[in-house]
C-alpha cells in the first residue's frame, strides 16, 4: 500500500513539473525581427552591422584558397559571410562578433573561430573608433549530418540568416 502511494505521489508531481514548465514556456514568447539583405542597424551601443555579401566553399577550396584544413572526414560546407561594422558613436566601441551565428531554421553554427583568424587580421573582439568601419569576414562550417541528404544537395539555394539576438526578441539578418 505504501509502494502504491509513494508512486501515485511521484507521478502526480512529475505531472504537476511538466505542466508547469509548458505553462511558462508557452507564456514567454520569442518575437522575431528579420533584416532585410544589405540594411544597416544598430547591434548596441552605436555600433551599426550589415550583410554585404557571402560566398560557399568546399573544403578543398578553403585548403587551396586559405590553407585551411577542417579536420573532419565529414562533408562539409563553409559560409564566408562579409559583414560591415560602423561605429556611429562620438567614442570608440568594442564591437564583439561571437555572438553572431548562422541560421535556417532555429539550429545554429558558432563562428569557426580558427578560420576567422585566417580571414581577418584582427581578435574576434575588437575597437572602432568613433566614426570607423570595418568589414569583417564570418566563417561558418555547415556540416551534412545537420542536414537530410536532399536538403544538402540544394543547401545553397536555401535561406540562411545571421542571428545577432535571441531573446526576448530574435534579430535574424538575410543573407540575400
Amino acid at each position: 500500500m505504501k509502494k502504491i502511494f509513494v508512486t501515485g505521489l511521484l507521478v502526480l508531481i512529475f505531472v504537476l513539473y511538466v505542466l508547469r514548465v509548458y505553462k511558462v514556456n508557452t507564456g514567454l514568447s520569442v518575437k522575431e525581427e528579420v533584416i532585410p539583405y544589405a540594411t544597416e542597424r544598430e547591434v548596441g551601443n552605436g555600433v551599426y552591422m550589415k550583410v554585404k555579401e557571402y560566398t560557399v566553399l568546399t573544403s578543398k577550396e578553403a585548403k587551396d584558397k586559405y590553407d585551411f584544413e577542417y579536420d573532419t572526414d565529414e562533408d562539409v560546407k563553409i559560409y564566408l559571410v562579409k559583414v560591415v561594422y560602423s561605429n556611429k558613436a562620438r567614442d570608440k566601441k568594442m564591437v564583439d562578433t561571437r555572438p553572431v551565428s548562422i541560421e535556417k531554421t532555429g539550429y545554429t553554427n558558432a563562428t569557426e573561430m580558427m578560420f576567422y583568424g585566417i580571414c581577418n587580421p584582427f581578435d574576434l573582439e575588437f575597437e572602432l573608433k568613433a566614426g570607423e568601419e570595418r568589414e569583417v569576414i564570418l566563417p561558418y562550417i555547415l556540416s551534412a549530418f545537420q542536414f537530410t541528404p536532399a536538403e544538402w544537395q540544394k543547401l545553397e539555394d536555401e535561406e540562411f540568416y545571421l542571428s545577432t539576438s535571441r531573446y526576448p526578441v530574435k534579430t535574424k539578418w538575410k543573407m540575400k
